[in-house]
């Protein structure tokens, strides 16, 4: 059975482009150079480099990069899913002190999670230095993986 390409639907077109950069990337068109120079620049961290001690071996290094894509759509959905409901929380707790009538609750909910954006970019100097290690971590078991 062939495929139908259908215009309308944006997931034909999401595995059209795809296919395309894939095919060009096959013929050499594509360099992903500039990506291999991007991982390994991020591998040099100072802060991935504190989780290795000696070197890592590529079947260490496969199972990471293995877990890492496995489980992080799984991380994700679990992150997105506690800030909605901290911001549910939030937002109760600011509609049952602050409600004023006719007020669309919308502007509750807006204002929350503005302020836990606000937070969080005042907060980074906690989280990025782990995030960055993590991702340094992840690059250079790509780079091991890959030779």
């Amino acid at each position: 059975m062939f495929w139908n390409f259908d215009r309308t639907r944006w997931s034909h077109w999401v595995l059209l482009v795809l296919v395309v950069i894939f095919v060009m990337s096959y013929f050499g068109v594509v360099s992903w150079g500039q990506i291999g120079d991007a991982l390994e620049s991020l591998a040099e961290h100072p802060r991935g480099a504190q989780m290795f001690y000696a070197k890592i071996d590529r079947s260490d290094a496969i199972f990471m990069v293995f877990m890492f894509l496995l489980l992080t759509p799984i991380a994700l959905v679990a992150i997105g899913f506690l800030i909605a409901f901290i911001g549910a929380v939030l937002t109760g707790f600011l509609e049952a002190t602050y409600h004023r009538p006719g007020m669309p609750d919308w502007i509750s909910t807006l204002c929350v999670y503005l302020l836990l954006a606000v937070v969080a970019l005042l907060t980074r100097s906690v989280w990025s230095p782990h995030a960055v290690g993590l991702a340094s971590l992840i690059a250079r078991s790509m780079i091991a993986a890959s030779r």
